[in-house]
């Protein structure tokens, strides 16, 4: 039993990671209680009243959950041990928020939450996974709708080894807030749009080409069913924007993220113009643009800075388009990950990454000093 809250995981091999998915699902559990039902309880004070996990080792279980929420949660006939990944949705249950909350002693926390809850409408759907609640989600559909996570892999598994001649599982990743899975493959169609396009404004595209397609997804309301798509070359990463997503919202079943797998050569062909057309934007000051974007797009002052020296070493400082800019940019990837970055913080990374396509690059065009 993977029950650790800061449990993680690197599969090199498809079938051991479908193989996993299978075994947390056949141990997992969707639990909808009335939300005034809800009561939160110190582990400490009230660790006799925890309900047994059958095949678990209940005193690892109770020491784990003390080093991390210390908490419980009591709803009609169990009593549950809870998982950090819990605590943002738990709050968001009792409609509070705030960072002064993780500062508050256990069990002030604990109160609070219960006199929240006390007035909470409707339906909590309970994510319990390896021994522990792991979400506190909505109960209404409309809100949250459940997508099997090792259905959304049996799909993509489908899809990418049928449409693709030559495709090779990169890895897989998985920690209870998300699970990921990478496949590298030879996209001939959206490499000769790029080509295309590359000679459209006057540039040489690589000789050697391939996409990486990431399929991200969560069981605990930190992500939608995401399908990411890149392009690569030696040396060299294009993030393509952001991805297709098939939010836990409105009903969503498997059926859409379907939809969306036989649309993503579509999808990601029209985000590649978008990305292109960042060659038409000229860029006076790239170092300062740069600089710019990523810290409106929310990476750290240390990332920041390094991927700015990185770029500058390479390409100086001379006027040149923003698609410069951006590639230098992807870089964030490669260097975050040569400082021991998780999977996990990688995939975070992307979805800033591709956040900056859109941005008003003029806006950050400025002459003056870094300020990073």
């Amino acid at each position: 039993m993977y029950y650790k809250d800061d449990f993680e995981k690197v599969f090199e091999d498809e079938v051991k990671f479908h193989e996993y998915l299978g075994e947390v699902e056949d141990r997992s559990d969707w639990i909808r209680v009335p939300s005034q039902s809800i009561t939160v309880l110190s582990a400490t004070e009230n660790a006799d009243e925890c309900t047994a996990v059958e095949g678990a080792d209940m005193e690892a279980l109770l020491q784990d959950t003390k080093k991390h929420t210390s908490l419980l949660l009591k709803t009609p006939g169990c009593v549950y041990l809870l998982g950090t990944t819990a605590l943002k949705t738990l709050k968001g249950r009792a409609r509070i928020e705030g960072s002064a909350l993780s500062d508050v002693k256990t069990d002030v926390f604990a109160d609070i939450l219960n006199k929240c809850l006390k007035v909470a409408k409707g339906k909590a759907l309970l994510r319990f996974c390896e021994g522990k609640v792991r979400a506190v989600l909505s109960g209404d559909e409309k809100d949250y709708s459940i997508l099997s996570m090792p259905e959304i892999y049996m799909v993509s598994s489908a899809y990418v080894n049928g449409d693709y001649e030559n495709a090779r599982f990169v890895m897989g990743y998985a920690d209870h807030t998300r699970t990921s899975a990478v496949w590298e493959l030879e996209d001939a169609k959206l490499t000769k749009v790029y080509q295309e396009l590359m000679k459209q404004y006057g540039k040489n595209a690589p000789e050697k080409l391939f996409a990486e397609v990431r399929i991200t997804t969560s069981d605990v309301g930190a992500s939608g069913a995401n399908i990411f798509y890149s392009l690569k070359s030696p040396g060299q990463v294009l993030i393509l924007g952001e991805a297709m997503k098939v939010r836990h919202k409105d009903c969503k079943t498997i059926r859409d993220f379907e939809d969306n797998m036989e649309l993503v050569f579509d999808y990601y062909r029209e985000v590649l113009r978008d990305v292109m057309r960042l060659c038409s934007i000229h860029i006076n000051y790239p170092i300062n643009t740069m600089a710019g974007i990523m810290s409106k797009a929310g990476f750290g002052k240390k990332l920041v800075a390094e991927t700015v020296e990185s770029y500058k070493a390479v390409a100086g400082e001379e006027p040149c388009s923003a698609y410069e800019v951006y590639c230098g940019i992807c870089e964030v990837l490669s260097i975050a990950r040569q400082e021991g970055e998780t999977e996990s913080g990688l995939l975070r990374l992307e979805e800033k990454i591709a956040k900056c396509i859109s941005k008003r690059w003029h806006d950050f065009d400025l002459p003056g000093d870094i300020k990073y």
